[in-house]
């Protein structure tokens, strides 16, 4: 993707963006990561990063239908615990290479907003595998000096930020920005809870003049449609497609469990570059199945194949970029064979009683439940999940397809597949 981006570049006669960016902020406590550096439920930070972007404006009716948008490149750079931890510096580096869109809301001579969505993946130095002892992973997380947060060395990158730039003079503009910027592995490798770092930042662009002769010869350029004028004109659209993945569920039992997702929907295209649609999710989760050898608080005794499939329906609102489109999902589940045996600790004593008498406790589909800590150990995941999906159209009627199911932000899995749409 990089790659052909900066072909595109020097293939093509159109203005391009420097940027470099500064950035500071917090990291969110989440049990694990607020548990590394010895402060339970607070806050972490400060943190610090940098980044050097390069984005433009390529003669793509997509970028068009997004209010002129550009799409870039970007390298970023993060120390993650600047003043956490002192001389042990248990959260460690990470490097980003990532690609954005940048959406203007707003576009004047001395002043600009919009929104920059971004998705790469991250490179951290500092995990669970390469800061435990042998003798350390065979015990339970909470020991000294261990990263208890990210067990991969790889992870995926979300960077999403709002940004606000104001021109100043000779193709200089200073620049501020604030998002939410996430790295995780998609529960591929335990531990997991991740980093989601809240930041602002401050930043210096620069736009090389573009000369007369390059300015013509971009208006006499035709808009490229890339055939998708019947995409666009159709109103709806049906879409289904299967996934697979994988899911590593507990840290000690070194154990990877497959995952799928098959989903099937209905969209409404309300505008060239947003859709809304609904449609029924079918999940398989091979961790439910039990296991002499797996770690007995993680798992449900005696699940069987039956209890790993869940079916549920989904609202679906999805942004359209020519072929692509990007969107999330958030539904209920109408069969959940497992809900009845996920018991909060709260509910643990009168459940138990229940058992004992021989009945079974039903939950009804909509059950009150810890959203806040949901599927966390002891804690049941609920009635709710989300999706987010990625797809790709291609010839034939056919896509390639990428979601990640979680509870709110609890990702259980990553998976990639093929459909078909029409």
């Amino acid at each position: 993707m990089c790659l052909s981006l900066f072909a595109c570049i020097q293939a093509t006669a159109m203005d391009i963006d420097y940027r470099l960016s500064l950035r500071a902020g917090m990291n969110m406590p989440d049990g694990k990561v607020d548990a590394t550096v010895g402060k339970k439920g607070q806050w972490i930070g400060p943190f610090a990063g940098a980044d050097f972007a390069v984005s433009f404006a390529p003669d793509w009716q997509s970028l068009r239908d997004l209010n002129n948008a550009r799409i870039g490149v970007a390298l970023g750079y993060w120390k993650l615990d600047c003043m956490s931890t002192g001389a042990n510096d248990l959260l460690g580096h990470a490097i980003a290479p990532y690609t954005f869109l940048e959406i203007p809301f707003y576009k004047g001579p001395h002043f600009e907003i919009g929104v920059r969505p971004g998705l790469g993946c991250s490179f951290i130095t500092k995990t669970y595998y390469n800061t435990a002892t042998p003798e350390q992973q065979g015990n339970v997380l909470r020991e000294d000096n261990i990263n208890q947060a990210v067990g991969s060395v790889f992870n995926i990158y979300l960077p999403e930020a709002m940004y606000f730039n104001f021109p100043i003079r000779d193709g200089w503009v200073i620049g501020l920005a604030a998002g939410w910027y996430h790295m995780s592995n998609g529960s591929i490798r335990q531990p997991n809870s991740g980093y989601n770092l809240f930041c602002g930042e401050l930043n210096v662009t620069y736009r090389p003049p573009v000369s007369e002769e390059d300015k013509a010869h971009g208006e006499q350029t035709p808009t490229k449609e890339y055939g998708l004028e019947k995409l666009r004109a159709a109103k709806c659209e049906i879409e289904m497609a299967f996934s697979g993945g994988a899911r590593h569920v507990y840290y000690r039992d070194k154990q990877t469990f497959f995952c799928a997702t098959m989903q099937a929907a209905a969209y409404w295209r309300a505008h060239r570059i947003f859709r809304l649609g609904g449609g029924v999710d079918v999940f398989y989760d091979g961790s439910y199945v039990d296991h002499p050898t797996h770690f007995k608080k993680t798992y449900l005794a005696g699940a069987t194949q039956a209890d790993c499939w869940r079916v549920g329906l989904s609202i679906q609102p999805d942004f359209v970029f020519g072929r692509f489109s990007a969107g999330f999902g958030i539904g209920f589940y109408l069969h959940d064979p497992v809900k009845n045996r996920e018991v909060s600790d709260k509910d643990t004593e009168a459940y138990n009683a229940l058992w004992e008498e021989g009945i079974m406790p039903n939950k009804g589909i909509f059950y009150p439940y810890e959203i806040i800590n949901k599927g966390r150990a002891g804690d049941p995941d609920g009635w709710l999940y989300t999706t987010i999906n990625l797809r790709y159209r291609l010839p034939y009627h056919l896509m390639v397809h990428a979601t990640m199911k979680a509870h709110v932000t609890n990702v259980e899995y990553v998976a990639a597949g093929i459909g078909v749409y029409l």
